[in-house]
């Protein structure tokens, strides 16, 4: 007997993070003219494969233990997202996607996709 596969939901924190960093790309573009490709190819594969890869491989990546380096804006959004899911166990995961990590987290039923970062930035927003 398989398992269900998971529904993928991506946060209002998730767009406003991939926002963030679009328009970083932007501000520095006069500077460096192939700044963002790599931003571009993340919005490629977030439009177009990461639902689908997140489905059907939901342990991708490695686990995170937030509680070393949360931030109070990651405090914050757990105690949001903590009544959505009583009764499940939540697993913290990040992987990285072209140059990117993605932050998800994982219940038996549904991945809440929630920010992104570049790999050379310390933490999540």
């Amino acid at each position: 007997m398989s398992a269900a596969t998971p529904q993928v939901i991506y946060t209002r924190r998730f767009e406003r993070a991939l926002e963030a960093l679009i328009d970083h790309y932007d501000a520095i573009h006069h500077l460096h003219p192939d700044a963002g490709s790599r931003a571009l190819d993340l919005l490629t594969v977030v439009q177009h494969k990461l639902p689908a890869l997140l489905a059907a491989q939901p342990r991708i990546g490695r686990r995170v233990a937030l509680n070393v380096s949360q931030s109070q804006a990651e405090i914050a959004w757990l105690s949001r997202l903590a009544p959505l899911t009583a009764g499940r166990r939540l697993e913290a995961r990040e992987w990285l996607v072209e140059g990117f990590w993605i932050l998800y987290h994982r219940t038996p039923t549904v991945l809440y996709v929630a920010s992104a970062r570049n790999e050379r930035e310390a933490s999540y927003r």
